[in-house]
């Protein structure tokens, strides 16, 4: 018998299958459910690096200052040396941009005790009062700007923040450890205000030590 060349031999060529449609979903369901948390991960892990080196930058900015007018970015509008408790990042801060109510981010927001990197960074301007600005003349003096461009927020969002008291505080125990630091990806300082000699960041906290008395 003849067979006409139009009829086809079994299942037609051009489709699929219930079953094999099922088994494609399955298979790109559970790739797609590895796939998503690995690179949830990486991508975290990512930020976390760029956190550790934005610290790394700031303290070294920080530092070279340091080393330009002898004294630690911790003078306020007045001219006052060893005045300010923290420091923070970024442009000014109106509200509480953390999950907590950590002694840092209050110092850091208190408009005595707390201003921006940028004012003694990128401007000669301690608390951006006009009035206060480091020596611009002589052996010790300022020779900024220390940082291209305004300082910037950590991967989430927030100020990064230094607790500059510490680095002139003579308590016995207390404000030992000066950190440039981030709240990390919970946004809540999680290290110990105080900064014995013993204490490390905590939690999440990124950041790198600064000074230690």
């Amino acid at each position: 018998m003849i067979r006409s060349k139009d009829c086809p031999r079994g299942r037609s060529q051009g489709g699929f299958t219930l079953v094999e449609v099922i088994v494609v979903l399955s298979v790109v369901l559970l790739l797609t459910g590895i796939a998503v948390p690995m690179l949830s991960s990486y991508m975290e892990d990512g930020r976390r690096a760029r956190a550790e080196s934005e610290c790394k930058v700031l303290l070294a900015a920080i530092s070279q200052l340091y080393k330009d007018v002898g004294t630690y970015p911790s003078r306020n509008g007045s001219g006052r040396n060893n005045y300010l408790y923290c420091l923070y990042s970024g442009p000014q801060v109106s509200s509480n941009p953390w999950t907590s109510n950590h002694a840092w981010s209050r110092w850091a927001r208190n408009k005595a005790r707390g201003d921006r990197l940028d004012n003694h960074l990128l401007v000669n301007d301690p608390q951006g009062g006009g009035g206060g600005a480091y020596a611009s003349t002589g052996n010790m003096r300022w020779r900024g700007p220390y940082f291209a461009g305004s300082t910037p927020v950590d991967p989430w969002g927030r100020p990064y923040v230094v607790n500059i008291l510490s680095t002139y505080r003579t308590d016995a125990t207390n404000y030992r450890r000066t950190w440039v630091v981030s709240a990390g990806p919970n946004g809540r300082f999680d290290t110990d205000y105080r900064a014995r000699p013993t204490d490390e960041l905590a939690g999440d906290d990124i950041g790198m030590l600064l000074y230690q008395r």
